[in-house]
Parts: structure tokens; C-alpha cells; sequence
């Protein structure tokens, strides 16, 4: 009895320590593409608007490849290109759909692939640093139509080493609506499928007013700190306008 005793306290013992190592560690989170490696991703987006009694509900897929092209100075230039768009929007009832594998299948796809088929099979190229901030964008000339530039690819990082608890503010405009997003990220974990990253924000105007609010989480891949998962919920309350908006990204 008393060595079953012994046994199931050091046992404890050695849990609670280890437990403590784990959340002590340190860990610095850079990003680090490799170079030429072609990455697949999938963008999915349900937004749901609601204005003065009407419904608008949009379900938007790109499937798209990221390349690492080269690396100057301390910049990694970086090379997307949108493989697949699936589109599909309810009015009221009303349905409207499009698929970039199928665009001629009726009348009102063929009109969407005049606008969604400039983007098939054409390279948008940015730069990303180590903290993963995105700049210097650039759309295809044939891109004419207002184009929300966000990418998911990347998730700003911590300057400072960080341990499990840990959180940092990141910050992120919506250049058609000028809406500031501020999202205070925490890491939660880290295991053999990255760094697992709770996401809780708050969105403001121009006039910094609260407008809504972002909830979720994020996977960073543990070499390169890209992000490999996102799972993110925001609600916006504009004067008669509510709009829901989920966003995963795998």
C-alpha cells in the first residue's frame, strides 16, 4: 500500500513539473517559408447581411497556391494563384451560384466569370517579413473591380519571446470599408500541428467607435509560422445593418 502510495505521488510530482516546464518554455515565432515550395490553402467565407428586413446570405470558396518565389534582404516575396472560386448567393430566396470549373452553366454565371474569371490562373505577388506583415501587393492589370486585399496566409506575430498564456495585440485594416480590427492573440498550445492561437478582437470605425466584435482561433505550421488552420467569427452592427461573417481557412 504504502509503495502504491510513493508511486502515485511521484507520479504527480512528475506531472506537475513537467506540466510547469511546458508552460514556462519560451518560444519565438518567426516567419520562415521555404523557398519554391508550393503550398495549397482553401478560403471559405459565409456572410450573412442583414438590412432593413432583407437577407443576403454569401458563401464564398478560393481554393489557391502560395510560393515563396525568393528572398531579399529581409523580405520574402511571395507568389499566390487562385486555382478555384465557388460563389453562392441568396437574395431572399433568390439564388445566384457560380463555379470557376463550370462558368458557362448559365446565364448568371457567365456574367460573374467576367468579373470572378479575371482572377483564375493569375499571380497576386506580396512581400511578408518575419513578423508576418503583408506589403506591397500587386493584382493582376486586369483586376478593375474593388478587391478586399486581406491575406490569410500570414498572422502578425509577437516581437518578444512569448510562453503558453502569453498574448499580443495585432492590428488589421479593411481597406474598402476602412474598419480597423484589433485582435488580442493568445497562444494556447503547442503540439505536433503547430502553434494554436486564440483570437478575440474587437472592430472599430473610422471614428474608432466599437462596431463589433471577432471571435476564434488560428494554427501557425511550427517550421514556418505560416498559418495552416483559421476558424474566426465577427459581428458588425452598422446603423440598420448587421452583418455575420465566418471565415475558415484550411
Amino acid at each position: 500500500m504504502m509503495k502504491k502510495l510513493k508511486t502515485t505521488f511521484f507520479f504527480a510530482v512528475f506531472t506537475f513539473v513537467a506540466l510547469s516546464m511546458s508552460a514556462q518554455e519560451k518560444y519565438i515565432l518567426r516567419a520562415n517559408p521555404d523557398v519554391t515550395k508550393k503550398i495549397t490553402q482553401n478560403l471559405v467565407s459565409l456572410i450573412e447581411l442583414d438590412f432593413n428586413g432583407k437577407k443576403v446570405v454569401t458563401d464564398f470558396t478560393i481554393k489557391f497556391d502560395m510560393t515563396n518565389t525568393a528572398k531579399k534582404d529581409s523580405l520574402f516575396l511571395c507568389d499566390v494563384i487562385c486555382t478555384e472560386i465557388k460563389l453562392n448567393v441568396n437574395t431572399n430566396g433568390t439564388n445566384m451560384s457560380y463555379d470557376s470549373k463550370k462558368p458557362m452553366s448559365n446565364e448568371t454565371s457567365k456574367q460573374m466569370h467576367t468579373i470572378f474569371g479575371k482572377l483564375i490562373n493569375k499571380s497576386i505577388n506580396f512581400s511578408l517579413n518575419q513578423l508576418g506583415s503583408v506589403s506591397n501587393i500587386t493584382l493582376p492589370e486586369e483586376i478593375d473591380f474593388p478587391f478586399e486585399k486581406s491575406i490569410y496566409i500570414a498572422t502578425e506575430l509577437p516581437e518578444h519571446e512569448i510562453s503558453i498564456g502569453d498574448s499580443w495585440i495585432a492590428k488589421g485594416i479593411e481597406e474598402q470599408s476602412g474598419a480597423v480590427t484589433e485582435s488580442k492573440m493568445t497562444l494556447l498550445e503547442v503540439n505536433d500541428q503547430g502553434y494554436k492561437i486564440n483570437v478575440e478582437g474587437k472592430k472599430l470605425s473610422k471614428d474608432s467607435s466599437q462596431i463589433g466584435h471577432t471571435r476564434g482561433f488560428c494554427v501557425l505550421d511550427k517550421k514556418t509560422c505560416l498559418t495552416k488552420i483559421i476558424d474566426l467569427t465577427s459581428e458588425v452592427t452598422v446603423l440598420d445593418s448587421k452583418m455575420k461573417t465566418v471565415i475558415k481557412y484550411f
